[in-house]
């Protein structure tokens, strides 16, 4: 229980700059990983393994919870951030993203934007040969990965551009 309030209390908006923001996610502009097999790899394993959660009802009936509202600033937003608690731990399995990332469409359904990482490993973990940022809360790293929304900032930069937080 202490981990689901430190990780909500981490990715409350007044923090989320922790999770990215200017210099982060440089080096992954445009399409870059579609020329990198690994990457490749992994953006087909999470489309899979998140198809049945691009509706927010089925991510909810297997256990993932709302932590977040939006998150936005300056420039772009991730979204509502939804977790399967018992995933965050020092581990990273590509099958098993510990958070989904999701935004209101034009009917105000929520729908699946991106999946994202959390590790509480010792040190800064890599996944398909992209190190992991600063994560939400002391002691974590994060990795977002849009795999069904475009980001012109690149598919594992933390922020969109294209997004705003609904008013």
């Amino acid at each position: 229980m202490a981990a689901a309030t430190v990780l909500a209390m981490g990715l409350a908006p007044g923090i989320a700059v922790a999770h990215g923001g200017p210099g982060h996610g440089d080096s992954d502009h445009s399409a870059d990983w579609r020329n990198n097999d690994d990457q490749r790899r992994l953006v087909r394993i999470l489309r899979h393994v998140t198809d049945d959660y691009r509706w927010l009802e089925n991510a909810e009936a297997d256990g993932y919870q709302k932590i977040t509202e939006c998150i936005e600033h300056p420039g772009g937003a991730m979204g509502f951030h939804y977790a399967k608690q018992e995933l965050i731990d020092d581990k990273t399995r590509a099958r098993k993203p510990e958070v989904l990332v999701y935004m209101p469409n034009e009917d105000g359904r929520y729908k699946l934007v991106a999946a994202e990482f959390i590790s509480t490993a010792a040190e800064r973990p890599s996944l398909a040969g992209l190190d992991f940022e600063d994560g939400p809360f002391p002691g974590s790293y994060a990795l977002h990965a849009w795999v069904w929304r475009d980001n012109p900032d690149g598919m594992f930069a933390a922020y969109n551009p294209d997004l705003s937080c609904p008013k």
